[in-house]
């Protein structure tokens, strides 16, 4: 991130007043909760204590002195998680000086989401005022871009910001076209058949993957040599950073969209015994039977265009609704940063087109929880969960609906936003 960028989101951040102090204890009461895990309750409440959920039901007792949130009228859900963005790492796309998603080179296991975080993000504070409170933030290009984190979109400190990291390791599943060159541009191109060209992306395909699968054999070694101290062995940081996708600890994050591409995904995965999550997945329908079977979850994003030309026209937005349908994992993404805010909609979009409304707001929530391994802490109502929670007017997937208060691990968050901030400053002037 350039110094001016980085002086002016301080500036920024230095505005607004400090975030309120934590309740002890407070409780919501007469809200429709919507559990997620289990059945809604119509007229319920939810006491919290220490920032987690200590009593969920239609007759919970509150204790007398605790503070309490009258909800009546209004649908009390788990905070939404945004399953594959760029958050806290890009502010605004087209300013090469505030983007920080993509190292130098194709390999870079080594490379940290979290350690790039951008915490006073004028993008934080406009996803969570629409009730997104977590998200994956990832790193991307290359073949094997980085590691992604899960955060909280409430922290003054990167620290402050991570639930959990790394989360998986980050890949791009190679596209088979030939590297530019800059020289091509003063020579005839060379004409070429549709065959010739098909064959020359499978060879150019091949050799990547036969690349990568060579830096995972190099990982596993490495980590086997250091762990053995042998006397030959020299500390390679991309390759310990590599060694535990390697070994199968946590998930490869395989960004494809192509079919092909995704079957080769699996294969390659399945090959090598790794843990395997699709990113895209544009058409994983046309192999959820695969996915299925090899218990592989897809992150997906309904408001794509159709991947072959072919393609009905809705191809992408009933994605999620055949994947559920074939009883496949996944989770609805917005795959971005300033488009986190929409999340909601993207759910939406998914449920015109065939998702039922439970497994949407499953998809936005819980799903996403525990394809991550967090559902001990988020993703729904219970009880020991993490006190996450979102207060809304009505159906979080109705763009009327207003987000009226937000919670994370217990603490009431702020729903100004440089949005607000401006609609106040510009809204009575003539």
């Amino acid at each position: 991130m350039s110094a001016g960028l980085f002086a002016v989101l301080l500036l920024q951040a230095a505005s607004p007043a400090p975030p309120p102090a934590p309740a002890a204890s407070f409780a919501v009461v007469n809200a429709r909760v919507v559990t997620v895990s289990g059945p809604t309750i119509e007229k319920g409440t939810v006491l919290v204590s220490n920032g987690r959920i200590a009593a969920v039901g239609a007759d919970v007792a509150v204790p007398e002195g605790t503070e309490t949130v009258d909800a009546l009228g209004q649908t009390l859900y788990p905070g939404l998680i945004d399953g594959l963005t760029v958050l806290g790492l890009t502010e605004i796309g087209s300013v090469a000086g505030s983007v920080d998603t993509t190292e130098q080179g194709d390999v870079n296991p080594h490379a940290k989401a979290w350690i790039a975080l951008q915490p006073h993000s004028d993008l934080l504070p406009v996803a969570r005022a629409n009730g997104v409170t977590a998200a994956l933030t990832a790193p991307d290009g290359g073949l094997i871009s980085g590691q992604s984190a899960l955060i909280r979109l409430t922290g003054s400190t990167p620290e402050e910001l991570v639930i959990k990291a790394p989360v998986g390791m980050h890949v791009e599943y190679p596209s088979g076209q030939p590297a530019f060159d800059i020289a091509q541009l003063f020579q005839e191109p060379e004409l070429k058949t549709f065959d010739e060209r098909q064959k020359e992306k499978k060879k150019n395909q091949e050799k990547a993957l036969h690349r990568l699968a060579g830096l995972l054999d190099e990982a596993k070694a490495e980590a086997a040599a250091l762990a053995g101290k042998s006397p030959t062995a020299k500390p390679d940081l991309p390759l310990q950073s590599l060694a535990p996708a390697a070994r199968g600890e946590i998930p490869l994050i395989v960004r494809a969209d192509d079919e092909d591409d995704i079957r080769g995904a699996v294969r390659f995965a399945s090959q090598r015994g790794l843990k395997l999550i699709i990113a895209g997945g544009n058409d994983a329908w046309r192999c959820a039977d695969l996915l299925k079977e090899k218990d592989v979850a897809v992150l997906v994003n309904p408001e794509r265009l159709p991947e072959h030309e072919d393609s009905a026209y809705d191809a992408a937005y009933t994605n999620a609704g055949l994947l559920n349908a074939k009883g496949v994992r996944f989770a609805i993404v917005s795959d971005d940063a300033s488009q986190s805010r929409n999340l909601p909609y993207e759910a939406a979009m998914a449920r015109a087109y065939g998702l039922p409304a439970a497994a949407a707001l499953r998809a936005i929530t819980l799903s996403p929880a525990e394809i991550f391994g967090v559902a001990d802490k988020l993703g729904s109502i219970e009880v020991g969960k993490q006190a996450t929670l979102v207060l809304a007017s009505g159906d979080i997937m109705d763009a009327r609906t207003q987000v009226n208060r937000v919670w994370i691990d217990g603490v009431n968050q702020s729903l100004e936003t440089r949005h607000t901030r401006l609609w106040k400053e510009f809204k009575d002037r003539k």
